[in-house]
């Protein structure tokens, strides 16, 4: 039996040019209703140091498996990442954000970019790339970060009157 942290997918996240846009496109084509935007001003460990960026984003209301649209504001953070500002991901939410980086670290897939904790550690979200699949990324989301997410999608489908089922329970 494993004693590395538990692994849930639970989105793909894409990066559009406007979010507005892919919204309505997507929306249209795939019948998505989406959670009204936010935007996330966390800084991001990168290979330049720490710096700023800006991320306005969105997640579609039917899942789970939800769809994650996110428009790079500030792109700081990604333009000196393997595979640049274009990246796809894999969503993961665990309990233990610093266990299950390790673990993938470990298994090979190095982390490029991670939320920054009060204590200097990693915080929030990672992010982790294996060149042996090119233009796919892997994020943790923390279990804290992934309650926030939570709520926001529930309110959004109450609000539209959307069956919600939580990919987090």
């Amino acid at each position: 039996m494993s004693t590395e942290p538990l692994l849930r997918l639970y989105h793909t996240g894409m990066i559009v040019d406007s979010l507005d846009k892919a919204m309505t496109a997507m929306g249209d084509a795939l019948r998505l209703d989406w959670a009204p935007p936010l935007t996330s001003t966390v800084p991001l460990e990168c290979p330049d140091g720490v710096v700023g960026r800006e991320v306005r984003f969105t997640y579609s209301l039917q899942g789970p498996h939800f769809i994650e649209l996110l428009e790079q504001i500030d792109p700081a953070p990604y333009l000196n990442v393997t595979g640049g500002r274009r990246v796809h991901h894999l969503g993961y939410y665990t309990d233990d954000l610093r266990a299950a980086a390790a673990a993938l670290e470990a298994r090979g897939y190095r982390r490029e970019l991670n939320g920054v904790a009060e204590d200097g550690g990693i915080g929030r979200a990672t992010f982790h790339y294996n060149p042996e699949s090119p233009g796919m990324w892997i994020e943790l989301v923390s279990h804290e970060v992934a309650e926030q997410i939570d709520g926001w999608i529930a309110e959004a489908a109450a609000a539209k009157n959307i069956p919600y089922v939580s990919p987090f329970a």
